[in-house]
């Protein structure tokens, strides 16, 4: 049974977003959404609009938060897999870039690959 029409939208997104670090961008379904945020599939779609949206509503809410985990996982993500068919990912993750401008970024941004790719571990 889908939960209440009623619910925290900032909840459903760490949902949503974990569910994309977990599974990638292509690999997560609308049924995998449904399951993992207990809505019903209107629910989701009258609110978020499509699974790009809702992927866009949880990286855009990642941005702006304190969670790095979340934010650099979804960041890979939208790099990796949404930028080249979103030009709507690709300009959030330009404008990231440019007001996160740091002379280790580049580095910083190889690095969280490497630790999603489980090629180092957390604490390298």
């Amino acid at each position: 049974m889908g939960r209440n029409r009623k619910f925290d939208p900032t909840v459903v997104l760490h949902d949503i977003g974990w569910l994309f670090i977990k599974n990638g961008y292509n690999g997560t379904s609308l049924d995998d959404i449904v399951k993992a945020t207990g809505l019903l599939r209107g629910s989701l779609y009258s609110t978020f609009g499509s699974k790009l949206g809702m992927f866009i509503a949880a990286f855009e809410l990642s941005l702006h938060e304190e969670d790095t985990q979340l934010k650099w996982g979804l960041l890979l993500i939208a790099m990796l897999e949404v930028a080249p068919q979103s030009t709507k990912v690709a300009q959030m993750i330009q404008t990231w870039y440019a007001t996160n401008q740091t002379p280790d970024i580049e580095a910083q941004i190889g690095h969280a690959l490497l630790r999603h790719s489980g090629i180092i571990t957390k604490g390298e």
